[in-house]
């Protein structure tokens, strides 16, 4: 099971991965998205992913969608409520 590693172009899901010790391939088993789609996403081949898609993995990453496709937007929006 090959771990993701660091670099400087990593997508939201990627670093989420990291954060919690997963591998795509742990990813894809609990989520239900094949392991091919997460890692187009990661390479940024596909480019439209499917948002049942998105919601599986961000509710076994414990996050929401919003962090996954726009992380900054949702920092900013949770630091204004949090004000």
């Amino acid at each position: 099971m090959k771990r993701i590693t660091m670099r400087g172009d990593l997508t939201p899901i990627d670093k989420k991965c990291i954060e919690q010790g997963l591998s795509r391939t742990e990813l894809s088993r609990r989520s239900g998205v094949p392991v091919r789609t997460l890692e187009g996403w990661s390479a940024r081949v596909r480019s439209n992913p499917n948002v049942y898609q998105l919601y599986k993995v961000a509710q076994v990453l414990g996050c929401h969608i919003e962090d996954l496709i726009e992380p900054e937007l949702a920092e900013q929006q949770a630091s204004s409520t949090e004000a």
